[in-house]
């Protein structure tokens, strides 16, 4: 075995190469723990609190182990920089030690040349902007190696990406005139010779769940497999063993039907007025729903007959659709393909949203998304943990699941619990930043309770003066759009600061905005609690408007609950509390990204001390000063200063 310790010790090979680097002792247990996991084909759990250096920790024991590798990360973004930035340099350092890596991501991530080719026949733009895309993505496909649209700037925002992407139900997989040049399955020959493959939750799941979505023969061909940001599995893997259908999906497949039928079969016309009665269907199941993008629980809508009456149409008329379209099998391999992809869609409509109403079963929920103009019906199961267990235990593999946050109160059992792992071999290594000296927690006293009317009022009120102390340079991080936007009216009224707004620029162009900033604030809610790297002076000041606690009107969330509470157990205190922990460590998480620098963490929340729960939150803390006055805000930023200037 290579002597890890000696790689991340004093004068060892990392010290050589890195001017900045210095030896972490917390960085050094967790790499010996990585590389005992993949010799031995053990898994281990490790909580790496920020600045632990958990990146490199397993990356080179995974570069050095003469294995073959997979890494998942919870984010795209991560993804591309474990495999454009981190592999890159350390393949340089280890120069000795050659190893092939991958990048891999799901399907929808690259373009397809047959559509791109087939778009351009039809030649069938709504607008000059559609038309200029086409041009632009055209070009991309032609001149990119790997096709990989998210380094397309602005695709997302495309309204044709459905049409130059493809989908597990409509790839022509080998027969595809361009199979040979297709960017996916390059990618796939790519990873399954590679050495180090980097993924990301979505693909890995959408695979263990056997969907197929990714590359099927990979897994079980790699001796350990790397969870980074693994408090976000159970929740990515849960939506990957539901099952789902939508409105959209059936839109998509008689598009796609229609063009195949100008290419293949220009005689056949017998289902446009079935098609078109399902079609009219499903707008009108829309109009029976409320308005907004929301979810909620099937059940409440099932009791109304005229919801009821319309699934069950819907249902009938596809399978008269399938047997319909049937005849058209024996025509082409293509066409019988499609055609198979409506029966999936018959029986999966039918299972979801009449069967599951009539034989409910306790471990499903069943759930529905409105979108304006479509919606989305899923049959998520609630306690995972056999399936996960069932799906990978096949997978004769070493694991590491590690993430900044996933103990509470030094424990492991809620992430082990939903995917049924053994909590027998874990670590828990505390973050090496030196909060004592560099942080302060405030807490504001005399705020009402959070779901007071005048809430955000007052809590805008009494931030307004630590955010003038801090000289902007703050992130303020609330649970809901609601709070966010009512307290952006209120900012934009009283702020001097450069004010960001989640919503107003993609994440990334607001966070950029915000650093060149140096003085702004930036309102953020979801997505901005973890992720967000901003070292320096820009950031110096984090405030977060309440307790994260899930919403309990979101319909999976309540079903969770419930199921608890039958199975006798509490559920606030078993699954409620630990999850708000989690995601307040990852708030947190947002204020200390390097040993030189100094923050404020503002928790306006009055339940932190009003409610007995309110300890087990103040424990999940770095180890910091604590104080409930302005004044001592006040001293603690003119010491910054001080130190900065020193």
């Amino acid at each position: 075995m290579t002597d890890i310790h000696s790689i991340f010790s004093e004068g060892g090979e990392l010290c050589q190469a890195l001017p900045h680097y210095s030896p972490r002792d917390a960085q050094i247990d967790m790499a010996e723990a990585v590389q005992r996991a993949i010799e031995d084909h053990e898994t281990v759990i490790i909580e790496a609190g920020t600045g632990t250096g958990k990146t490199f920790a397993y990356l080179i024991p995974a570069l050095l182990s003469g294995k073959k590798v997979i890494v998942s990360t919870g984010t795209k973004h991560l993804q591309d920089q474990l495999y454009d930035k981190d592999l890159p340099l350390l393949k340089k350092i280890f120069k000795y030690k050659p190893v092939t890596t991958a990048l891999l991501k799901g399907r929808s991530n690259y373009l397809c040349l047959y559509r791109i080719k087939t778009l351009r026949q039809r030649g069938r733009f709504e607008n000059k902007k559609q038309v200029d895309d086409f041009y632009k993505i055209e070009r991309y496909a032609g001149q990119d190696e790997t096709g990989d649209i998210t380094k397309l700037e602005n695709f997302q925002d495309s309204t044709l990406a459905s049409h130059v992407t493809s989908t597990t139900e409509n790839c022509l997989h080998t027969e595809c005139p361009d199979y040979e040049e297709c960017f996916i399955f390059k990618a796939r020959k790519k990873a399954m010779d590679a050495d180090i493959i980097v993924i990301n939750h979505h693909l890995f799941c959408a695979d263990l769940s056997l969907k197929q979505e990714g590359f099927g023969e990979l897994l079980p061909e790699a001796d350990s497999i790397i969870i980074d940001e693994a408090h976000q599995l159970a929740e990515t893997a849960g939506l990957f063993f539901s099952e789902q259908i939508g409105t959209k999906m059936f839109s998509d497949w008689l598009e796609d039907f229609n063009r195949l039928l100008a290419l293949e079969a220009k005689d056949f016309s017998s289902h446009d007025s079935v098609a078109s009665s399902i079609i009219e269907g499903m707008i009108e199941l829309r109009k029976l729903l409320p308005e907004g993008n929301k979810r909620y629980a099937l059940s409440e809508f099932y009791q109304d007959p005229k919801v009821a009456d319309q699934l069950a149409h819907i249902a009938d008329q596809l399978l008269e659709l399938v047997v319909l379209t049937k005849p058209l099998i024996i025509r082409s391999k293509t066409l019988a393909q499609i055609v198979e992809r409506l029966q999936e869609l018959q029986e999966s409509w039918t299972k979801i949203t009449v069967t599951s109403q009539e034989n409910p079963d306790d471990n499903t929920v069943v759930w529905l998304e409105t979108y304006v103009h479509h919606l989305m019906i899923c049959a998520t199961p609630l306690d995972i943990s056999e399936i996960f267990q069932k799906n990978s235990k096949g997978l004769k593999a070493g694991w590491v699941f590690t993430s900044a946050t996933l103990a509470v109160n030094d424990k492991f059992a809620y992430f082990c619990a939903p995917l049924g792992l053994s909590d027998e071999n874990t670590l828990c290594l505390k973050s090496p930043f030196n909060y004592k000296s560099n942080a302060l927690f405030y807490h504001p006293p005399e705020l009402p309770e959070p779901n007071h009317p005048t809430y955000i009022q007052k809590f805008i009120r009494a931030m307004l003066p630590v955010i003038t102390e801090a000289k902007g340079r703050t992130f303020i991080l609330f649970t809901s759009y609601r709070a966010l936007n009512e307290a952006a009216e209120i900012l934009k009224k009283s702020l001097s600061y450069p004010l960001f707004i989640q919503g107003d620029a993609p994440k990334i162009t607001l966070i950029d905005q915000f650093r060149e900033a140096g003085n702004g604030v930036l309102l953020g809610t979801t997505s901005f609690w973890e992720g967000v790297d901003v070292r320096g002076e820009a950031l110096s000041c984090v405030i977060i408007e309440k307790l994260p606690f899930a919403s309990p009107g979101d319909p999976i969330e309540q079903a969770k609950i419930d199921l608890i509470n039958k199975k006798g157990l509490n559920a606030f205190i078993n699954y409620q509390l630990p999850k708000s922990i989690i995601t307040l460590k990852q708030g947190i998480g947002r204020l200390i990204r390097d040993p030189n620098d100094y923050g404020l963490l503002v928790i306006a929340d009055p339940r932190l001390v009003t409610k007995a729960y309110g300890k087990q939150f103040l424990s999940s803390l770095p180890e910091m000063a604590k104080t409930q006055k302005l004044e001592r805000v006040q001293k603690f930023f003119e010491y910054v200063e001080k130190k900065r200037l020193e």
